[in-house]
């Protein structure tokens, strides 16, 4: 593949970070067919690929047909996994949910071209989700990808946090030869940050969920959810008790009041004590080259945060990727 190449199809594309993963893997893409249909996302994608003749555009997911696409050797996916995480506890209706029943789109798409594929043609399935889905909808998943592609399929538990400085546990379906867990390298949220302190070695899972700068370093530790960047390092190294009694005197003290949606500098400490992690940390979290969504003119904060939030780390799937080179 690093000399032939090889045409993906990637589904659910979102700000194309597959194309990132075969990058960094070494492998050359010949075409690179991308269904997505979000429009932040698309502006991403046309901010870096719109003069990239090797990248195609090819819409919505269910319009897809297999029968087109029998030229592509491997197949990325993540579905959306709305239904499926338990950060969405109001609604855990699964693989029957009106976003998270989508992966069966995949499988029509994958069935279509692996049956009409010539046999001597490899096709290989690289598919992403989280790793908090029900244990039922887990063998669902399973159990269509091993009717398509046989006991050459294996699920993988990685979390990123093997090979990136934020804890993000998922689940990887792959027929890839070889793939396997990758070995820690030892990142450090600390690592990736522009100024501030890190209380932990590692980031949280990302959630598209902010914090104010208010009550918010509460939410943070009962909820675990979001992460805060602390101003002093004595401070970032308390233990949380500690942390949650000295706070509202700094909050006090700062006089500020107001929402973290007002701070217009991501680099400010306005409340005296902590901010959140600006777009860039939040790419780097995710091993995103720096600027590749922060950068992107037209797309709001709210909305960056949402396309760092719903991609899968691109180390991850670039480790999975290189056993096709190796």
């Amino acid at each position: 593949m690093t000399n032939e190449g090889i045409n993906v199809l990637s589904l659910f594309d979102g700000v194309s970070t597959a194309y990132i993963a075969l990058e960094r893997a070494g492998i050359k893409i010949n075409n690179y067919y991308s269904s997505e249909i979000d429009k932040s996302a698309l502006m991403v994608q046309n901010h870096h690929y719109s003069a990239n003749t090797k990248f195609h555009q090819i819409g919505d997911v269910r319009d897809v047909k297999g029968n087109d696409y029998l030229d592509c050797g491997l197949v990325i996916l993540a579905s959306p996994c709305t239904q499926l995480s338990s950060v969405n506890p109001k609604d855990r209706s699964g693989l029957e949910g009106p976003d998270s029943k989508l992966f069966y789109e995949a499988v029509r798409i994958l069935k279509e071209i692996y049956s009409l594929k010539e046999p001597n043609k490899n096709l290989y399935v690289v598919a992403e989700n989280v790793a908090s889905m029900s244990r039922e909808n887990r063998n669902i998943i399973t159990n269509e990808l091993k009717n398509i592609f046989g006991d050459s399929l294996q699920m993988l538990k990685i979390d990123s946090a093997l090979v990136s400085p934020s804890h993000r546990r998922r689940l990887y379906w792959t027929n890839i030869p070889k793939a396997s867990i990758p070995k820690p390298n030892n990142t450090k949220y600390q690592d990736v940050l522009v100024n501030g302190y890190a209380g932990s070695e590692k980031a949280n899972v990302i959630l598209t969920s902010s914090l104010t700068l208010t009550n918010g370093l509460f939410r943070h530790f009962k909820r675990r959810i979001s992460n805060v960047i602390y101003k002093d390092k004595a401070f970032a190294q308390l233990p949380t008790k500690e942390k949650l009694e000295q706070y509202p005197a700094i909050l006090k003290k700062s006089g500020y009041i107001a929402k973290a949606s007002r701070n217009k500098d991501e680099y400010e400490f306005l409340n005296g004590c902590y901010r959140l992690p600006s777009i860039l940390e939040l790419e780097r979290l995710m091993t995103f080259p720096d600027g590749y969504i922060s950068n992107v003119a037209g797309v709001s904060r709210t909305e960056r945060m949402k396309l760092v939030g719903l991609s899968f780390t691109a180390d991850v799937v670039a480790h999975l990727l290189y056993s096709l080179v190796t």
